[in-house]
């Protein structure tokens, strides 16, 4: 029997150290994650990466990752559109399926852009105009104001393992600015980051610094950094969008 109650006591201890550590950091829901429907419903992605309302001059749109066209692309998907190939494209907060951000157009759409150019990692976003919103998440706003090295931010999302629970908070440290790169110092991070693509970076008071995109090596130090895109050509596009 006491051979039994330190298995138990083992078993316990394995499970509790196997808990993934997040940031005490609390933000409200802003959240999201998408589910993408096809014309062929083989190619359906019921939840798929993350992604996030944004407001600006009192237009609301849903952002997520450009990158994300690559993974799950048709073979008539060669194009920065959507085409004939995707019907639907909506966001939903995992604590509440049933409630969705329904899209209208892709307004970045670019038919002239293939999927396979290297720009579309650097500006990496996806964004759309809203059709209706049936969820209860709090748009972003941009920062006006540039990252001081050393600054906390937040990752908030989901990573692909997880499919339900509330919005996970990730931290790190503003480092510098490479090219279409920020380079941020991991401080508490995902055991693995894949799923995350397209979650928002914020800062201290939850305003929109950049969207999650990939990994970047430094060319100075030639040390891999954790790279969000910045904003600063998706607030240009929306401006001149708005300005039409």
């Amino acid at each position: 029997m006491k051979h039994c109650w330190l298995l138990l006591l083992l078993l316990l201890s394995s499970a509790c150290s196997g808990q993934e550590r997040t940031s005490a950091k609390a933000f409200p829901a802003i959240a999201l994650t998408n589910r993408i429907e096809f014309a062929d419903p083989r190619f359906d992605q019921p939840r798929f990466s993350c992604g996030f309302l944004l407001v600006h001059n009192r237009d609301t749109f849903a952002v997520t990752a450009r990158h994300l066209l690559k993974i799950i692309k048709t073979k008539e998907m060669t194009r920065l559109s959507l085409g004939n190939s995707i019907k639907s494209w909506s966001l939903f907060s995992l604590p509440n399926k049933d409630k969705r951000v329904t899209t209208g157009q892709l307004l970045n759409e670019d038919t002239s852009m293939s999927l396979d150019d290297k720009a579309t990692y650097n500006e990496d976003w996806l964004v759309f105009s809203v059709r209706s919103n049936g969820t209860a998440v709090k748009p972003l706003a941009f920062r006006t104001t540039p990252l001081q090295p050393g600054e906390k931010l937040y990752v908030v999302g989901w990573t692909r393992h997880m499919e339900e629970g509330p919005q996970r908070v990730y931290e790190f440290e503003y480092y510098k600015t490479v090219d279409h790169r920020m380079l941020l110092k991991d401080v508490i991070v995902p055991e693995q980051f894949g799923g995350l693509s397209g979650a928002p970076l914020v800062d201290e008071q939850g305003q929109f610094v950049g969207i999650v995109s990939n990994g970047t090596i430094d060319p100075v130090s030639k040390q891999k950094y954790f790279s969000p895109c910045p904003v600063d050509g998706l607030c240009a596009f929306i401006e001149k969008y708005q300005k039409k």
